[in-house]
């Protein structure tokens, strides 16, 4: 059987990713043993940890054998949207100086950047005087691949205008395949025109009904604006047309799993990433997470999801749940990652369950 391989994780054990030190990789080495799964850690990047983290990417690199369960990490941001459940911390613009110290970890085992796709036009100049195309360019030319995700809400129409420029620009230029571009979790944090989710007890007496009436829609690809809204049609679209490669979470708790099996009946499960973006700690590149009554996420303080606690043992129920099978599962949660991150199959006596 296969080894899971979890692309999209925050913590393990006692272990804050995002403020990891070195000597830390032990340890993360020891809890992915233990959970039988192979691990791509993601970073919430601040400024202030972009020396330590190249400490940490560096330190894997050069030692890589003694840690065979890290597969190297991922960072989520800094260029995001504000309205999700990003450490306000984690989200700036970085000096072209910053970009080439961050984008030159790629050939030490930095795999993909998370970054919302319509902060501006590819030519136009950020805040930290760089031109997104240049950002696109220095990630592919140093192998890191970019995942599109937190996305602002304000303008649905434009950021789906630029989010399909930079899926063509992407495609052609570093194509054509899906795994050259990457989505981050798909429906969260991003503007919707439908309820992808039910958490509270107030919201679930509703939601039978609810999502029964979206479900009865059937999904077709030319009315998925429509239904989906501008920026997840663009992204199940170009998943369709083979241009990327989305991450769904499993958990029940990020998106409701009904809304799971829908989209994994109309794209397949050989174009999908399964993710858990869980921490098994109640802290989050420095900020202090709960929980709250009716679902097992993580809160920031002003009552924002920040991470899931949906470790993999429930993806994997759930996938198995809705009917898509023991394939479904390595699809998901080993094929299709290690395929775009260009990784290795690996082999196990017993896939965790």
């Amino acid at each position: 059987m296969t080894v899971p391989l979890l692309v999209h994780t925050h913590g393990i054990g006692g272990i804050d990713f995002s403020s990891m030190v070195p000597s830390a990789l032990a340890d993360v080495e020891q809890h992915a043993v233990r959970r039988g799964v192979h691990l791509v850690p993601s970073v919430f990047l601040e400024r202030s940890y972009i020396d330590r983290f190249s400490e940490v990417v560096r330190a894997w690199s050069a030692d890589r054998e003694r840690f065979p369960s890290v597969l190297g990490f991922s960072v989520e941001g800094p260029l995001l949207g504000r309205s999700g459940g990003v450490p306000p911390r984690g989200i700036w613009s970085p000096s072209a100086e910053e970009w080439e110290r961050i984008c030159e970890l790629g050939p030490h085992g930095l795999r993909y950047i998370v970054m919302g796709p319509d902060g501006g036009d590819l030519d136009d100049v950020l805040e930290g005087g760089v031109r997104y195309r240049d950002i696109v360019d220095l990630c592919y030319a140093n192998g890191v691949r970019i995942a599109l995700g937190h996305f602002r809400h304000t303008h649905p129409e434009l950021s789906a205008e630029r989010t399909r420029e930079l899926i063509d620009y992407v495609h052609h230029r570093y194509g054509p395949s899906p795994d050259v571009l990457l989505t981050d979790h798909l429906f969260n944090d991003m503007p919707r025109a439908f309820r992808h989710v039910w958490r509270t007890p107030a919201e679930r007496a509703a939601r039978d009904g609810e999502r029964a009436a979206f479900l009865a829609r059937e999904w077709h690809y030319e009315t998925l604006p429509e239904l989906l809204g501008p920026v997840p049609a663009a992204l199940v679209r170009a998943a369709h047309d083979e241009k990327l490669l989305p991450f769904l979470n499993f958990d029940g708790d990020h998106v409701d799993l009904a809304i799971c099996r829908r989209t994994a009946e109309f794209l397949g499960t050989g174009r999908i990433i399964g993710i858990t973006d869980d921490t098994e700690i109640p802290v989050l590149a420095g900020e202090t997470l709960h929980h709250r009554e009716g679902n097992h996420l993580w809160y920031r303080s002003d009552g924002i999801v920040a991470a899931g606690t949906g470790f993999y043992p429930r993806q994997y129920a759930n996938v198995l749940g809705l009917g898509l099978g023991e394939d479904g599962v390595r699809d998901m949660f080993h094929t299709n990652p290690r395929r775009a991150l260009r990784l290795p199959v690996a082999r196990a006596e017993a896939l965790v369950r």
